[in-house]
């Protein structure tokens, strides 16, 4: 499978060491800094956990289903982009979303997504330095869509930039012209000057120039495809909270809202109802060493009724499908956002809320164990939140509509020396 072997062709490339312990426990150390780029992602290995081989062949067919259904709308985009008169306004939004036939409550999320540039009369006029001449990751650059596909890229930017390309292989002219700009990766530390494309943003700059893609779709939408078979019942789950994961985001166990701080505080508890521990070592943080447990496949993991959702190098991973599940989500207040759009789940209505320094994690589980029938209430509204989205094909139809929008109300050209694309603008 393509997805299983590309995970392995950078396990081996990053230098990742298999440690058998037994039959049922594995070490896994990823040998990657902190400080540099990746040249994979390591919270792939989280779905590796999850899915097993005959789930990572469903993800397979998520994607090629995903790529084919993006390619459709933005061949009907084009269509509607060549039709139009050169010096004209920008197409409204909603005539763009009527053109591939994205209904009006997901139209709205196309404008979300957008961030300001959802409301500009005008188009916005860039003058780049210059256009990138490979594709890098945590670095914000310009080029075209079509260029985006054909230049040097390493391990993570041929990732997010694959759902693009893949799509563009039928070449859509006036779309796959059109420029734009980029960062691929989980750094937003440094604000966006303009208006550009990213898979997450920080909650406190979604109407800033932050534009959300649907990036690396697979792992964040994938696994959702396996949740029904996987689950069980509500009343046939344990009353626990569980969390595994990789040892990314920050490595310090006095980093509050960190897998570090958790694993610390309740790697061993002496409350039996928590289980939480580090299933790979990756970016050189060795002291997560301490905290390896065996990882979990999803159906074991859906045997318990509480999940703790903690970030990495931005959002939970797997908060897309625990959401899916019968389970109920145990989160801090999100401060990230993606395609999920987290600002709009509601503590207390989709996920029972936590401390950022897990202090209260018994406190909360003996909550949700006294009022079994309000944290069952909580876990059903989380469904029928994730459920809003819609299947593959009309998620990549909203995609496409992003994509349009963008290229329609930006206007990039290189030769600005002085111009700045990020930082103190």
């Amino acid at each position: 499978m393509k997805v299983a072997a590309a995970l392995l062709w950078v396990s081996l490339e990053r230098g990742m060491t298999l440690t058998t312990r037994d039959a049922t426990e594995t070490s896994v150390s990823v040998n990657a800094s902190p400080d540099e780029p990746e040249t994979y992602d390591p919270e792939d290995i989280e779905v590796r956990e999850w899915m097993g081989a005959d789930g990572m062949a469903i993800i397979e067919k998520e994607i090629a289903a995903g790529h084919a259904a993006l390619s459709t709308s933005l061949q009907a985009i084009d269509r509607l982009f060549g039709a139009r008169q050169s010096g004209v306004s920008p197409t409204p939004i909603s005539t763009i979303c009527e053109t591939i036939g994205v209904k009006t409550q997901a139209c709205g999320r196309v404008g979300e997504y957008l961030g300001r540039l959802a409301n500009v009369d005008t188009r916005v006029s860039v003058k780049v330095p210059k256009f990138a001449a490979y594709v890098p990751c945590d670095v914000l650059f310009a080029t075209s869509l079509r260029k985006l596909c054909e230049l040097p890229a390493n391990g993570p930017s041929l990732v997010y930039r694959a759902d693009i390309c893949k799509a563009l292989a039928s070449a859509p002219h006036v779309i796959g012209e059109g420029h734009a700009l980029f960062k691929f990766g989980d750094r937003r530390d440094a604000s966006a000057c303009f208006p550009t494309f990213y898979k997450t943003r920080l909650m406190k700059k979604r109407d800033d120039n932050y534009v959300l893609l649907d990036l690396n779709h697979g792992r964040h939408w994938g696994p959702m495809n396996k949740v029904a078979d996987a689950d069980i019942p509500w009343a046939s789950k344990s009353a626990t909270l569980v969390w595994r994961g990789v040892s990314t985001g920050t490595c310090d166990t006095g980093a509050v809202n960190s897998r570090m701080m958790l694993c610390n505080k309740w790697y061993s508890s002496t409350d039996s109802r928590i289980d939480v521990g580090i299933t790979a070592v990756a970016q050189n943080c060795n002291l997560a060493g301490r905290y390896m447990k065996p990882a979990k496949s999803m159906e074991q993991l859906l045997t318990t009724k509480y999940h703790l959702l903690v970030n990495g190098n931005d959002k939970p991973s797997g908060l897309n499908w625990v959401l899916l599940s019968n389970s109920v989500p145990f989160m801090v207040e999100p401060d990230i956002e993606s395609w999920l759009l987290e600002a709009s789940l509601k503590p207390w209505e989709h996920y029972i809320p936590i401390k950022p320094d897990f202090s209260d994690l018994s406190e909360k589980v003996d909550w949700a164990v006294q009022n079994d029938g309000e944290a069952e209430r909580i876990a059903k509204a989380g469904k029928e939140y994730v459920q809003q989205f819609g299947t593959t094909e009309e998620e990549m139809a909203v995609q496409a509509a992003v994509l349009a929008a963008y290229v329609d109300r930006m206007d990039i050209a290189d030769g600005g020396a002085s111009v700045k694309l990020e930082g103190t603008c």
